[in-house]
């Protein structure tokens, strides 16, 4: 089986209480809020998961002016020899804001989206509206999967709902084992809870969701399911240079 290795690159970064990554735990400590790209290393055509946002965004979209930038989207991609118009797919593991702030820039990439995340991001229920940004979803190539697909062998997207509606993890061969991009939004955290509720469940719902019910079963799948666990915001990937 064909194996890859994966270049994360944090673009920005923004302090926010952990109880938003962790559902009912560590409300009033905080945490990071890191946003992420991910290059797909040795496969045949550029792949790259999400393509992130910049603290410009974060304060444009949400009012929040604590985000930092770390690394423009075009400075990340030219660290593998890349521009945006070089990237041949772009596999969104779901469309809120800070997963698509740079998408648009791919203008010959095909964008690979689950078909319920697509629906429910072109008409979003209140209770998740602010999430997304629909002036960024315009003029996608969507190439529009359901369930389970892979997109290379030994690369291959699972559906994680309960984040929202049409999450979806990517799983990535290396030689170090399956590798699992989480997709739903969480840290470390999310699977290692506090003392007092290990006993309970080793895993736990993303603080933001649609369903928390389905964000934990999805949790605890991913979990089960990768030999290298990759939660989509997690801090200390910042400065990685490859995975494994």
């Amino acid at each position: 089986m064909k194996t890859y290795r994966i270049r994360p690159f944090a673009l920005s970064t923004c302090e926010i209480d952990m109880g938003v990554f962790t559902y009912r735990c560590n409300y009033g400590k905080k945490a990071k809020s890191t946003s992420f790209i991910w290059y797909i290393e040795g496969a045949e055509k550029n792949i790259i998961v999400d393509t992130g946002s910049d603290a410009k965004l974060r304060e444009d979209f949400r009012g929040n002016k604590q985000g930092v930038d770390l690394i423009s989207f075009e400075d990340a991609l030219a660290k593998v020899g890349l521009k945006p118009e070089n990237v041949d797919v772009v596999i969104q593991t779901h469309l809120q804001w800070d997963h698509v702030g740079n998408t648009f820039k791919c203008k010959n990439a095909k964008v690979v989206v689950q078909e319920d995340e697509l629906n429910f991001a072109l008409f979003p229920h209140p209770i998740l509206a602010p999430t997304y940004a629909k002036y960024l979803l315009k003029g996608l190539n969507y190439e529009v999967v359901r369930g389970y697909c892979e997109i290379e062998p030994g690369i291959d997207l699972i559906p994680s709902p309960g984040h929202t509606p049409g999450c979806q993890s990517v799983s990535i061969n290396t030689d170090k084992g399956k590798a699992i991009i989480t997709g739903f939004c969480c840290i470390n955290a999310n699977f290692e809870p506090p003392e007092d509720v290990k006993n309970i469940t080793p895993a736990l719902a993303s603080g933001g969701h649609i369903n928390a019910v389905d964000s934990f079963e999805s949790a605890m799948r991913i979990k089960e399911m990768a030999d290298i666990l990759i939660p989509v915001h997690e801090p200390s990937l910042i400065g990685v240079e490859c995975i494994p």
